[in-house]
């Protein structure tokens, strides 16, 4: 801690220590005056977190299931401090702490949380899940198999796929029912291939992604790379589905120019008459006109579509070593104006107009000039905009979902233990954020061997706020 004797008036103390409790309700801790050196022993874990962020990443998540504040009392006695405060959870549970501090010349640079101690008698169950996050947001489905894309259509519909890595996915792609059940979709026929290439073309053969277009039609991306080790010939393909009459409309298939063996086309979006799917393996943004077929791998040599070096995942407190994984998220703004990508294992979040991917005119060289970078985020799988222009990642360091907002502030949305490694995002018209926890991270790959997933997979459901 810091020995530091100089220090402010208490009146300037106190109003940090009252910012340090209102921002548990807005969410924002940016202006909080935590001190350089600053410590936050967790409350039950009793884990002390050390530094400004560290702290600022626990606090802010807490903060997504937190409604209301009220500050009842506040004392300063440089170096201490104490705080009474009531804060009530998005469930409408309110609860007594009592915080205590020490004090810098920067501001706090100890945080001691203490409970109500009728809160932790009466119901330490319910004080762990709100803790955890546990049990605060809804559960659509519970999984036996790993999944990853889900969707959601504009009468609620919501659908599910999981790729043929270690396990023998049944169904490939499956519609969940109101009651958690899976049913395979759009036929029976479709989810079975028979293993072999003569097979591969009509069949699923290792579906990673689905999505919902703005004309209520599912498209289902398979990469048709079993353990993501090689394309099975002629089995990459894109699939379009007519949901009212639950049948295959349309099919684009892939050759080796356009996904090459060791490929992997993974997410997708659309503008323009145009589909654009990333290739997470090899590092790619491949820009399809939906009307001629005509396809082109574009940005293939460029740095935003390729994983950032020296990247690995801290999850946990554990290390993952991970492989690349390039370019992988991908979403297109309200006014469908820009492409925004990142790869998996990167940081970092770029941006390029979707007529510049749809403009068959245009030279490889022309398109990566026009590449923008947009802000510095997470490692993450899946984002996509709402309607108002807030982007949403998934942040599979920290189990949570996170927002980038039009004026660049990333934010924690919603944060809980059991998010484990989110996955895909859908966002519904109903106002619903949809997403798959694949626990991508426990697969024996990188843990030695050692298959850590614990089933069921949970497919979580979440309401944008406003």
């Amino acid at each position: 801690m810091s020995s530091m004797s100089t220090q402010l008036d208490k009146e300037a103390y106190r109003q940090i220590i009252e910012g340090y409790f209102h921002a548990f309700e807005t969410g924002d801790f940016s202006r909080v005056g935590f001190s350089s050196q600053v410590q936050f022993l967790s409350p039950i874990s009793g884990i002390t977190m050390n530094g400004r962020h560290d702290v600022t990443n626990f606090v802010a998540g807490v903060s997504t299931r937190v409604s209301a504040v009220k500050v009842l009392y506040i004392s300063v006695d440089f170096p201490n401090a104490s705080g009474v405060w009531q804060m009530t959870t998005t469930k409408g549970v309110q609860y007594t702490l009592h915080n205590y501090f020490r004090l810098d010349s920067e501001g706090m640079v100890y945080i001691w949380p203490m409970f109500d101690p009728k809160a932790v008698m009466n119901d330490p169950p319910g004080l762990l899940h709100w803790l955890r996050g546990e049990s605060y947001y809804d559960v659509v489905a519970q999984l036996p198999k790993q999944p990853t894309g889900v969707t959601i259509t504009k009468a609620g519909r919501i659908f599910v796929n999981f790729p043929r890595w270690i396990d023998y996915p049944w169904p490939a792609v499956g519609e969940i029912s109101a009651d958690g059940s899976l049913t395979p979709y759009p036929n029976k026929e479709i989810n079975i291939w028979d293993g072999t290439p003569a097979g591969a073309r009509d069949h699923l053969v290792c579906v990673h992604t689905l999505y919902t277009d703005r004309d209520d039609a599912l498209w289902i991306s398979d990469p048709a790379s079993p353990g993501q080790k090689g394309v099975v010939e002629g089995g990459a393909k894109l699939i379009k589905v007519n949901l009212e009459l639950n049948e295959v409309e349309r099919v684009y298939h892939f050759d080796s120019k356009i996904a090459p063996e060791k490929s992997y086309l993974n997410k997708l979006r659309f503008a323009n008459g145009y589909a654009f799917i990333t290739d997470s393996n090899l590092g790619a943004i491949v820009s399809l006109d939906l009307k001629t077929e005509k396809a082109r791998r574009l940005l293939q040599n460029h740095p935003s579509t390729k994983s950032e070096a020296n990247m690995q995942l801290q999850i946990d407190g554990a290390t993952y070593p991970f492989n690349p994984v390039h370019v992988d998220g991908i979403a297109i703004d309200p006014d469908l104006e820009y492409v925004y990508y990142k790869a998996l294992t990167g940081r970092t979040l770029y941006r390029i107009k979707a007529e510049a991917l749809s403009d068959p005119s245009l030279p490889d060289d022309a398109i990566e000039k026009l590449v923008e970078e947009v802000a510095v985020t997470e490692p993450s799988g899946g984002i996509e905009f709402d309607s108002e222009g807030n982007l949403y990642l998934t942040a599979v360091e920290e189990d949570a979902i996170k927002v980038l907002r039009p004026d660049r502030r990333l934010e924690f949305f919603a944060r809980a233990t059991n998010f484990t490694w989110p996955d895909t995002i859908a966002i519904g018209h109903n106002g619903d954020l949809i997403f798959t926890a694949s626990q991508l991270h426990l697969m024996p790959a990188h843990n030695g061997g050692v298959d850590k997933r614990n089933p069921p997979y949970n497919v979580f459901r979440l309401k944008l706020k406003g």
